[in-house]
């Protein structure tokens, strides 16, 4: 899948033109992008779907509340892919909170920290500031803990729908669902090679996702040995329109807890866990999503994903080619 291109934004919302991200992702040639719009206090839900159909990110992240300095440390937010409405988006709220810190209306304090809360239609997200030694901010989300059910599908129907064997799977481990912000499949695959492999029927897949009630189908392999990740992943979305995400935070998070689930990793154990994830490397995009979790008794009682976030361009679109 070809990077997109960018093109010249025409403001056909009243001078609420975008910043556009690219999150998770320290340069700009890689990432998940994701526009901001800093002033959506007059628009109707329907100028945010057409204005994010012209942006063409997976996410654009429309700010309802004030624009200045937020007096609760909030912010209220909605988050519109090209076809439809988020409830929360992970990458939108990386480049969300980058964009309030680079216009001063989050400011970190001596030790590089800030807190702000973001709510949206899904509910209400913490998230931490640190700055790291460079000065660039991670954005951290505290997520609540994924939890799972069984995915209730034939594998031989799913390798077929990504065009792959049921070899390539990794059948000493359940496809899983997990209902949170987003309904996610958990995909377990053998090896690096076979998720490297899958390449979907994306209208197929969305028709499939559709009918089964799945949004996103989550691939995860930890036969890595590249020294860089503890896990690579794929993230398939074409039922919520994006054929595939670079970086998604979110998914991320339910691919952590997927991990500890299944005592993957040495993050079964009681204790805190940081892991690393590899995403976006088969379009071109690479990504790295950052996930923390706290494990007592077995069980994920604490859940964070972070990453930094690149600007790329101001009052662009992001057309796909």
């Amino acid at each position: 899948m070809a990077r997109p291109d960018l093109t010249p934004v025409t403001d056909t919302e009243g001078g609420r033109s975008p910043v556009v991200y690219m999150a998770f992702s320290e340069e700009a040639s890689g990432g998940s992008p994701a526009g901001v719009v800093a002033d959506a206090s007059s628009m109707d839900a329907e100028a945010m779907q057409r204005l994010a159909v012209e942006v063409g990110a997976p996410a654009t992240c429309f700010i309802t509340g004030p624009v200045d300095r937020p007096a609760d440390g909030g912010v209220d937010v909605r988050f519109f892919s090209t076809v439809t409405e988020y409830g929360m988006c992970g990458h939108g709220t990386v480049a969300l909170v980058t964009s309030l810190i680079e216009r001063g209306v989050v400011v970190t304090d001596r030790d590089g920290r800030a807190t702000v809360t973001v709510r949206s239609s899904g509910g209400v997200a913490e998230v931490e500031v640190r700055r790291r030694p460079d000065g660039r901010p991670e954005i951290w989300m505290e997520l609540a803990p994924a939890h799972f059910e069984p995915g209730g599908v034939d594998p031989a129907e799913v390798a077929a729908l990504l065009g792959i064997g049921v070899d390539d799977l990794d059948t000493a481990l359940p496809i899983e669902r997990t209902p949170s912000d987003f309904t996610h499949l958990v995909v377990p695959i053998r090896n690096l090679v076979a998720l490297e492999a899958v390449v979907p029927d994306f209208d197929r897949l969305a028709g499939w996702c559709r009918r089964e009630g799945i949004e996103t189908v989550a691939l995860i392999t930890t036969d890595v040995g590249d020294g860089e990740h503890d896990y690579r992943c794929r993230d398939l979305c074409p039922a919520v329109g994006t054929d595939e995400a670079a970086a998604t935070g979110t998914t991320n998070r339910a691919l952590a807890c997927w991990l500890v689930r299944h005592g993957l990793l040495g993050v079964g154990v009681d204790g805190h866990h940081a892991l690393v994830a590899g995403q976006g490397i088969e379009m071109g995009q690479p990504s790295v999503v950052r996930s923390e979790v706290d494990v007592v008794d077995g069980g994920v009682v604490a859940v964070r994903v972070g990453g930094v976030a690149t600007v790329i361009s101001r009052s662009t679109t992001f057309a796909s080619t």
